[in-house]
């Protein structure tokens, strides 16, 4: 990192060179995310860049790491406040996440994309490891059931974020709906039903 930063400085632009990301990506994608235009927006070169990051790759992961931690972040602000996460708070919290979250970047993310960004940086997606942090976050939801299908789960998780993926092919006004009924139906595999 060049020492021409201050701390302070270096924060800022982090957090800008993030933002400027998620803002090209909604706009053009990951595969037309340029680098060098990154940068002419951020404020500095090219090779300033590279200070910060290694890569393209290294950047849209540190960003996923940021949207998994918000949207864990928000799971446990809820946890202070009632202790179990209810069905309605876990639609809304998901709700939030997969629908109007403009930090999510797995928002602008298509499958080809994530399965090119974990190939480049060396890293795998296991549904192993989403069922162990599923596993772990289960004992804070009220009322979950005692068998929990975790392969549904997983598969309505992949269909929302095909949905999302492929908004363009539905109908633009009904597409809220869509996730929320997708969402309804990955609650219940996981919550028991209210009797």
């Amino acid at each position: 990192m060049p020492k021409i930063f201050s701390d302070a400085k270096k924060q800022f632009l982090y957090k800008s060179i993030k933002q400027n990301c998620i803002d090209l990506m909604c706009k053009k994608g990951y595969k037309q995310l340029n680098i060098r235009e990154l940068a002419k927006i951020t404020g500095i070169s090219t090779g300033t860049f590279y200070n910060f990051y290694d890569s393209k790759e290294a950047l849209i992961l540190s960003i996923m790491e940021d949207a998994q931690r918000d949207l864990e972040n928000r799971f446990w602000k809820l946890l202070e406040c009632n202790r179990k996460i209810t069905k309605v708070e876990f639609i809304d919290l998901y709700s939030f996440f997969f629908l109007r979250d403009e930090k999510n970047i797995f928002r602008y993310l298509s499958r080809d994309d994530l399965t090119a960004i974990l190939l480049r940086a060396e890293k795998k997606q296991s549904f192993d490891a989403i069922k162990i942090s599923m596993e772990k976050n289960i004992k804070y939801i009220d009322k979950p059931k005692k068998n929990i299908n975790f392969h549904a789960v997983i598969n309505f998780i992949q269909l929302i974020h095909l949905c999302i993926e492929n908004s363009d092919l539905l109908v633009k006004e009904e597409i809220e709906n869509t996730v929320k009924k997708l969402l309804e139906n990955l609650a219940d595999e996981i919550f028991e039903e209210e009797a």
